[in-house]
């Protein structure tokens, strides 16, 4: 034992050696650290070829599986993210640079070109505002916050689905322009890439059956079904036609909305979904009469009042009707999602031919009445169009009130055709079309079909929007220019002139329907001074004419040649 400690004692380091040997390492530490660490700096943030490899093969196979509906960014152009990958199985639930060692993050894109089956890639170039402009469910996405109570919230019982609720001021960047309407976003299904929509404006007001529904074949017989889903699905360009969704609507009782279901393309916001997005004062509360899918018992409908109160009313009332639409996701290309400022898609019409219904247009005014503002132009929006031309009303009032006339059944020698002349003659024949178009003026009593307003009709070149039409009820706001709550002030033409508009049909002998602030039909005398909304007919077809600029929304419409 002792031999052994004296030879490990003879082959042990003095201090001194030691010491020695610690002073040479940190002189070789020192002068091998900065190469070192500008390795490290070059290849940090950066990915080896093998992984691009890996990453690029996995992307290609998943941009193939959803060649068909995965939204394009531009073009031909895809961007897809990581998480979409490992979500997928494309990839393992976490990938690895195979050279820094770190984790790629999940939010990292890849740019994918398709050209004729051949397939070009780029690591986060373009797509890096991919949350910006993109697919508008993943640019909703960006707005969650787990922490969210009011906003974008996500629902507890389904890990995929998103949805909004709280106020104007807390739900302020769920505005969509698309299709000729704005939109508020209800929710999103980031599994199956749907939104579920909501037209910011009532789109007109009309009475919504015979009887308050209590089968799912009285609901699809009734008025406002047949509106929803007749009327307005057809005033829709194809386009949008062919990407919304068959959907369930909750049409049944406000106690137990599932009760009744309805398979359709269009319909009613139900109750729950009204109070799940805040009740009174939420972003859906928009001051104004507004039906909803459910019956309250068998002669009532619940209804949306102009104070926000979940309410119920006869059928024989006349509110307003906003559309409820599922739709397969989009790519957005302009706006923050704010009133003023929608997303949009890249789709602009370039004559009155390819405009769409709902779309605003600029024309030039060059009347006496001031009517247009100072810069006269009159702002419209599409009704409707034929093969000749396109059905236009003036997105907002005459500058004056008049009265109807003397008889409920309007005619061209009727009192208000005296300013609806002196406001036509001001626009030009080079835009508008200058022969007598139908103006339907049947009556609309109590308890009617929209459809029977078109028993008679009337040849003129100038009138007033028809009860069923789109844009015949309080699209428009009428509420004092202080209170109004779902239109740009900005963008109405004498926004304050009145709280009523007349309307070309009347509702008994002695009455005539009218267009109220709170967003219902009224029935008034004939001798009373209201609102005049003009419509007029522009040219179309082989007279079209061609917008020199503009995209179609209030703030920014199309201008004519």
């Amino acid at each position: 034992m002792k031999n052994i400690t004296k030879n490990l004692q003879k082959d042990a380091f003095t201090l001194a050696e030691l010491i020695g040997v610690v002073i040479i390492l940190a002189i070789i530490a020192l002068l091998a650290f900065p190469p070192i660490l500008n390795a490290i700096r070059q290849t940090k943030g950066k990915i080896s070829d093998a992984s691009k490899e890996i990453l690029y093969n996995a992307t290609g196979l998943y941009v193939s599986d959803n060649l068909d509906y995965y939204p394009k960014y531009n073009g031909n152009t895809y961007c897809v993210t990581i998480n979409e990958l490992t979500k997928g199985e494309y990839l393992p639930t976490k990938v690895y640079d195979s050279v820094t060692g770190n984790e790629i993050s999940q939010d990292s894109m890849i740019e994918v070109n398709v050209d004729n089956g051949i397939y070009n890639y780029n690591l986060n170039n373009e797509c890096e505002e991919y949350y910006k402009y993109g697919p508008l469910t993943k640019v909703l996405l960006g707005q969650y916050n787990e922490s969210n109570t009011t906003g974008l919230v996500k629902d507890s019982s389904n890990e995929n689905l998103y949805y909004y609720t709280g106020t104007n001021e807390q739900v302020a960047n769920n505005y969509l322009w698309y299709g000729g309407h704005q939109w508020r976003v209800l929710e999103f299904n980031i599994d199956e890439n749907t939104l579920t929509l909501i037209t910011q404006q009532p789109l007109t007001a009309i009475q919504p059956a015979s009887s308050a529904w209590e089968t799912k074949e009285a609901y699809e017989s009734s008025y406002i079904n047949t509106w929803l889903n007749d009327y307005f699905w057809n005033s829709l360009d194809s386009s949008i036609q062919n990407n919304i969704l068959d959907s369930i609507f909750n049409v049944g009782i406000y106690t137990d909305v599932d009760e009744i279901m309805a398979i359709n393309k269009v319909g009613l916001l139900d109750e729950e979904q009204y109070k799940r997005a805040g009740n009174t004062d939420s972003f859906l509360d928009i001051k104004d009469h507004f039906w909803l899918g459910n019956r309250y018992v068998s002669s009532y409908v619940r209804c949306v009042y102009n104070d926000g109160r979940l309410f119920r009313t006869s059928v024989s009332s006349a509110f307003g009707v906003r559309a409820v639409i599922k739709i397969s996701d989009i790519t957005i290309t302009e706006g923050d999602g704010t009133l003023t400022s929608n997303y949009q898609v890249a789709n602009k019409a370039t004559d009155t031919n390819n405009v769409q219904v709902g779309e605003y247009i600029n024309v030039p005014y060059s009347g006496s009445d001031s009517a247009c503002g100072s810069d006269n132009m009159c702002t419209f929006r599409v009704v409707s169009k034929d093969s000749d031309s396109i059905k236009v009303v003036l997105n907002g009032l005459l500058p004056t009130a008049s009265a109807y006339g003397s008889s409920t059944t309007i005619s061209t020698s009727h009192t208000i055709y005296t300013p609806l002349n002196t406001f036509v003659e001001g626009i030009s024949d080079t835009y508008r079309y200058t022969g007598n178009k139908i103006f339907y003026i049947g009556d609309y009593p109590s308890g009617s079909n929209y459809k029977d307003v078109q028993n008679e009709i009337l040849g003129a070149s100038v009138g007033l929007p028809t009860v069923g039409e789109m844009f015949s009820g309080n699209d428009i706001d009428l509420s004092t220019s202080s209170t109004k709550t779902f239109v740009d002030i900005n963008t109405i033409e004498n926004p304050t002139v009145s709280n009523y508009y007349w309307t070309m049909n009347g509702y008994s002998s002695s009455l005539v329907r009218s267009v109220h602030s709170n967003g219902h039909l009224s029935d008034n005398s004939p001798s009373v001074a209201f609102g005049v909304r003009a419509v007029i007919y522009l040219k179309s077809g082989t007279s079209a004419i061609t917008f020199t600029g503009g995209d179609g929304k209030a703030q920014k419409p199309y201008t004519l040649d």
